[in-house]
């Protein structure tokens, strides 16, 4: 869902890891990201529970040092189209879209703001298991919740950097109200949202 946010984690690990083993670390040279994300969420029900996809905007965002001198990203969005979003029954799709009120708002918003990025590079290094937390400002129609993902699965070649993030979603916590079939069929409050970040690191000459 609209996710955009918190992406800025492995981009670290690309841009500056360390190229030698002892000594002063170099100052990077500023970088441009720019990230694609695949989204998968599972929606419950007291029937079964059902799958569903979607596909973020293309965004960017830079990485600076911070007015203590820490690497950070001072701001990243990403928004996802909520026509985008399907579940292979159009039937159900329309009844989702009706819930976000798509025509009037027609995109989830999430963004990030002052990532630390050292943090972040420590805690996705350790291993395969390395996790870190993030929390994102989650827009859904006019209401902004706080939301706390975790991202995880850091992987990175040559200029490019992928990773997940994971968190869940009230819909009662954005005012949605979820909808049913024939008053039987509910929908549970809570969806698990997994986003998958693609992101290419551009530096300057």
């Amino acid at each position: 869902m609209n996710i955009r946010a918190g992406l800025l984690l492995a981009i670290l690990v690309a841009v500056f890891s360390p190229s030698s083993s002892g000594g002063a670390k170099a100052e990077p040279a500023p970088a441009t990201i720019r990230g694609a994300c695949d989204v998968a969420f599972l929606i419950t029900s007291t029937l079964h529970d059902v799958p569903g996809s979607a596909r973020c905007l293309p965004f960017e965002a830079v990485l600076a040092r911070d007015a203590a001198g820490n690497l950070a990203i001072p701001s990243v969005e990403v928004e996802v189209p909520v026509a985008g979003m399907e579940t292979r029954n159009k039937t159900r799709d329309g009844q989702m879209r009706e819930m976000f009120q798509s025509e009037r708002f027609p995109r989830i918003h999430a963004a990030a703001y002052d990532v630390d990025v050292d943090r972040l590079r420590v805690e996705l290094g350790k291993g395969h298991e390395g996790k870190a937390p993030l929390d994102l400002l989650l827009r859904i129609r006019d209401t902004e919740r706080k939301v706390r993902a975790t991202a995880s699965n850091l992987k990175e070649s040559g200029e490019q950097v992928t990773f997940d993030l994971e968190f869940t979603v009230s819909l009662g916590e954005f005012d949605l109200k979820a909808p049913s079939v024939l008053g039987i069929i509910r929908v549970g409050d809570k969806v698990s949202v997994k986003a998958t970040f693609t992101l290419t690191v551009s530096r300057s000459p």
